[in-house]
């Protein structure tokens, strides 16, 4: 996939005042789901002011620290892509109900009690390779999206029941946020695409000052350095039996978390990388990695459990500019915030309908990216199925008109939660998909050339299950053996290595993959020489994966834990 319109790719470096200005802009659209889950405590429950202070700088400090770590790629921590941190809503009801039993010592250790989830899970997501895919991570993003819809609408309304008159000027700086953003994305050039949503922000405010919406009742009451008290809230050593459905609450929500990220560092790589080939499943491990290690980091403060943000990732599409120094210097950005309250205080400033008219355009750009997510490969009948189901259960889950009753109260916040519901429909359906059984042959082999005649036999012997027709099996033969070679030929420091052969027969005709425990090169990289006569050694053994090529379609190669895994359908 070409992404020409990326004005700097993420290992690109654009200047020092063009990446500051794109990181407070992340930040401005983010900052106060950061802060979402200390916000709503602080004003829902009796907290004392001290612990709140300290919670909230708690908050910020893990969102600067992991949202740079997100950035690089050191000792596999980190995605490499710009990735924020912050508070995450699916935490919200667990979060209020630990604080009502035990204060944030419970949330703490709930927190901590939950997180090796993320870890068992990133550990073996190979297994996972074909249940979460690009599309069930598609169909996360979308469900994020609509679920956004509502809360844009909310902050740019002002949450309704005013006036006619306070109605009509509400919508005026919604509209005086999203036109401007709007306009530059769609017929704007690369400079106005680039500042649009600067630009938009500053409209808003603009507008909202103009006609009196705007007061900085944050801004003129917080410092402008200092630091919290130190009113650490330590941890809850002395658990029973009440705590077990506070524990299970946290671990679906950890669930929820794990599955929403794994689409979220999909998506990103997607929009940040010029010439996007496939999705890197190293990549997903290491941006999961940081984010359970932020989860125990939170969890050791005592604050808000954190995760990773996907609003703000259309921002990439719209400006054209992925470079990693964004996210780098969005850390810098919120560690400063940590410090400086009356800085913090102004983006909480931000009038509702600013953030709601900005965050409309958000969504559109979001729903183009999950929309790219679900096509990047070609659906089957029953993914297709498997996909539209769980669009439409999350769209019933959100709603909450239907089957009154139905859910108990107890699950009704994470039963109601669209991206929930959705999700793990589309997480259980894949599965089932995937473990139904079929006829299917495998093997197991040394990986060398040599014994390639083993694994013709191994065809042989499959061929009447399968059901092969000649035509079928000669094409199943050919493009075996091509990808088998490929595997054997590709140098390892482990001389002892293997070569695992899966062949089923699926709806769409013969599905092969082929697992070896070392990396190679990218199958999807060969082409034809110029000039066969002048080709050299190594672009005439490519002949045989451009042969291959012609024959299998669907093909797929992705490495996670230094495995390699190459599949691909027949006729």
């Amino acid at each position: 996939m070409q992404r020409d319109a990326l004005r700097y790719d993420v290992d690109e470096t654009p200047s020092l005042p063009l990446c500051a200005a794109l990181a407070l802009t992340h930040v401005l659209v983010i900052f106060d789901g950061i802060l979402f889950i200390p916000n709503v405590i602080g004003k829902t429950l009796d907290v004392a002011p001290d612990t709140l202070r300290f919670v909230t700088f708690g908050t910020l400090l893990v969102a600067a620290v992991f949202t740079f770590l997100q950035s690089r790629r050191t000792l596999g921590i980190g995605a490499g892509f710009i990735l924020f941190t912050g508070s995450y809503s699916a935490f919200l009801v667990c979060s209020l109900d630990a604080v009502r039993m035990g204060g944030f010592a419970t949330l703490a250790t709930m927190s901590l009690l939950t997180v090796p989830l993320v870890f068992l899970y990133t550990y073996f997501i190979r297994f996972f390779r074909h249940i979460i895919t690009p599309g069930v991570g598609g169909v996360v993003v979308l469900l994020i999206a609509m679920a956004m819809v509502p809360v844009a609408l909310d902050l740019w309304s002002g949450g309704g029941g005013g006036s006619p008159g306070d109605t009509r000027i509400q919508f005026a700086v919604g509209l005086a946020t999203a036109l401007p953003m709007t306009l530059c994305m769609l017929f704007g050039n690369r400079a106005l695409k680039l500042w649009g949503p600067l630009l938009s922000l500053v409209c808003g405010y603009v507008t909202a000052w103009g006609v009196g919406q705007l007061h900085f009742e944050h801004f003129a009451a917080a410092p402008w350095f200092g630091l919290p008290p130190l009113a650490w809230p330590g941890l809850e050593l002395e658990l029973s039996g009440l705590h077990v459905p506070l524990l299970l609450a946290f671990a679906i929500a950890m669930l929820i978390s794990v599955i929403e990220n794994t689409g979220n560092i999909m998506l990103v790589q997607q929009i940040s990388q010029r010439n996007f080939r496939r999705v890197s499943y190293d990549r997903i491990q290491s941006g999961l990695y940081c984010d359970g290690l932020s989860k125990v980091a939170a969890g050791m403060l005592g604050t808000a459990v954190p995760s990773v943000y996907c609003d703000n990732l259309p921002l990439v599409e719209m400006t054209g500019v992925a470079s990693r120094r964004v996210g780098a210097m969005g850390g810098a950005l919120l560690l400063l915030l940590a410090f400086m309250p009356k800085a913090g205080a102004f983006m909480l400033d931000m009038p509702g309908p600013v953030m709601g008219g900005f965050l409309v355009v958000i969504v559109a750009m979001l729903f183009h990216a999950g929309i790219g997510l679900v096509t990047m490969n070609r659906l089957s009948n029953q993914h297709g199925i498997i996909l539209g189901l769980s669009m439409a259960v999350g769209l019933v889950a959100q709603s909450g008109s239907y089957f009154p009753g139905l859910v108990p109260d107890a699950l009704s916040p994470l039963l109601a939660n669209s991206v929930a519901v959705g999700g793990f429909t589309a997480f259980g359906l894949s599965a089932v998909a995937w473990l139904l059984p079929r006829r299917s042959v495998d093997g197991t082999f040394p990986a060398r050339v040599e014994v390639l005649p083993e694994m013709q036999r191994l065809l042989e012997a499959g061929r009447t299950r399968l059901d092969l027709s000649p035509e079928s099996f000669n094409i199943l033969s050919l493009c075996c053996e091509e990808v088998f070679c490929h595997m054997a030929g590709a140098p390892s420091p482990d001389a002892d290595r293997f070569l695992t052969v899966r062949i089923s027969r699926v709806e769409d005709g013969v599905f092969t993959e082929m697992i070896c425990g070392h990396q190679m090169d990218d199958i999807n990289n060969f082409a034809v020489p110029e000039s066969l006569f002048s080709a050299k050694p190594d672009e005439l053994r490519q002949l045989g994966m451009v042969l291959f090529a012609g024959y299998a379609r669907d093909v797929k190669h992705i490495e996670i834990s230094g495995y390699s895994f190459i599949s691909f359908l027949t006729s």
